[in-house]
């Protein structure tokens, strides 16, 4: 990735905070002019690679790209498995993590989140296995992602919905990427899985004809970008920036790109999601 120089790297940064209701950069950013992030280049609309440039396209990037514009920082992503952003954050390997993260309670006593769009867990089965509803899920097995929230909403969903009322738990197996997550329901495997409201949407355009959702979503979250707890100043900068690509308009530009009208928010939040 082509790096700008420091003396450019300052200028921009005192450009982009001005712009920004003048918040700083930390000075490891502003003096490199690179911010690292982690994300998992898996989860079509957020964050994908496109097949014919193998560069990271999605939400998500588009984004990020226009905060990193207006407070004068380039990008270096770090692509990996979800399970794996965590500890990078924590070990300081990537300055935040911006690639389809919820904002729990458990995740917040490691990092403060910016909650930027509204997400939850969405049922989606093929149109061969005959399903109409999630109550029929009772007994079966469901593939959902390994490092997510899924398990455990599923966990307390068939606990609710099935073992309560004296049917059979829901067995849940785990997939690493939307790749395996296809071949495990192609394959039966599995009968349904489970992905995020903003996510279900592109998997049934991609596949009109052997993919639909299923019931109502059984979760409600907040996606999020992390921080360290001590960077303050760096999710500060980032929420006055995020603050005015929604003034401006630029937010609800890329929510109509990549047709995320249901996960849209009016306004920005830290720290406010709930256990989904």
């Amino acid at each position: 990735m082509k790096r700008i120089t420091q003396a450019a790297a300052a200028v921009a940064v005192l450009l982009g905070a001005t712009a920004a209701g003048a918040q700083e950069l930390p000075e490891r950013i502003a003096s490199s002019g690179v911010l690292k992030s982690a994300l998992n280049a898996g989860y079509a609309p957020m964050e994908m690679l496109d097949p014919a440039t193998g560069e990271f396209i999605g939400f998500d990037v588009d984004l990020l790209k226009a905060v990193g514009d207006k407070l004068g920082f380039e990008v270096e992503y770090l692509n990996g498995a979800f399970e794996a952003m965590t500890p990078a954050l924590q070990s300081g390997r990537v300055d935040i993590i911006w690639s389809g993260f919820y904002d729990t309670p458990a995740r917040r006593e490691i990092f403060d989140f910016i909650d930027y769009l509204r997400a939850g867990a969405q049922f989606y089965a093929p149109l061969s296995a005959g399903l109409t509803s999630n109550e029929e899920l009772c007994g079966k097995t469901i593939t959902t992602s390994r490092g997510t929230s899924y398990p455990k909403t599923v966990e307390a969903f068939s606990q609710k919905t099935c073992v309560d009322k004296g049917l059979e738990p829901i067995e849940v197996i785990v997939d690493t990427d939307r790749g395996q997550q296809l071949t495990n329901l192609r394959t039966g495997r599995a009968v349904a899985a489970v992905q995020g409201l903003e996510s279900v949407p592109t998997i049934l355009e991609d596949y009109p004809d052997e993919f639909m959702a299923l019931g109502d979503p059984i979760s409600s979250a907040l996606m999020g970008i992390a921080f360290a707890k001590e960077d303050v100043q760096l999710r500060e900068a980032f929420l006055a920036a995020l603050t005015e690509l929604k003034e401006e308009g630029v937010y609800d530009e890329l929510i109509a790109k990549w047709k995320l009208g249901l996960s849209a928010l009016d306004e920005f939040s830290v720290n406010q999601g709930p256990q989904p």
